[in-house]
């Protein structure tokens, strides 16, 4: 198994495998983030698909000492933002994950079924919420609260101050907060 920065070097090189290799190792982490922020399979595929083709157009320009993923989440990101603005408001709610058989990750075994229904509207209620707030904040909201990126993280990949970062966290939970109540 080869690191990342190793796969780098081999796509450089002209080894066409390598790059498919880091496709294949990030593709499930990137896609996940773009359609938590577009909340539409379809659009997530799409810029997913775009986000790898301006990752390999751009290969010669990352920097072997920083993270690929960072780097990768970098360009996602913007172009999701990019597809956000171009987009408007969204078209497709984020029901589609829900109405696709997965499950809330709060629903376990002991969980009775009157308990899974109201899970999954809160759930509802709360993605649907973040799909109305502007890509700024939902981007920051989607990659600290989904995603798991710490506060510096998501300055690196968003190319934001580390305080602008707190001010669109709490924006953003705040008017989340406000659409669908306290839970």
């Amino acid at each position: 198994m080869r690191d990342d920065s190793e796969l780098i070097r081999l796509c450089l090189a002209g080894h066409r495998d390598a790059f498919d290799a880091l496709v294949a190792r990030h593709y499930r982490g990137i896609y996940s983030m773009v359609y938590r922020m577009l909340g539409n399979s379809e659009d997530a595929a799409d810029v997913t698909q775009d986000a790898f083709v301006r990752v390999y157009t751009r290969l010669d320009t990352f920097q072997l000492d920083r993270s690929f993923l960072a780097w990768a989440r970098t360009i996602a990101s913007n172009l999701c933002i990019d597809h956000l603005r171009r987009r408007g408001t969204p078209a497709v709610s984020l029901d589609e994950r829900l109405e696709s058989g997965q499950q809330h990750a709060d629903m376990g075994p002991g969980v009775s079924p009157e308990d899974q229904v109201e899970i999954a509207e809160d759930s509802r209620r709360v993605l649907a919420a973040v799909q109305q707030l502007p890509e700024k904040q939902r981007a920051v909201l989607v990659l600290r609260h989904i995603e798991g990126l710490k506060l510096e993280e998501i300055a690196e990949t968003l190319r934001m101050p580390i305080g602008t970062v707190k001010t669109m966290l709490f924006r953003g939970r705040e008017a989340v907060r406000k659409m669908v109540g306290e839970l």
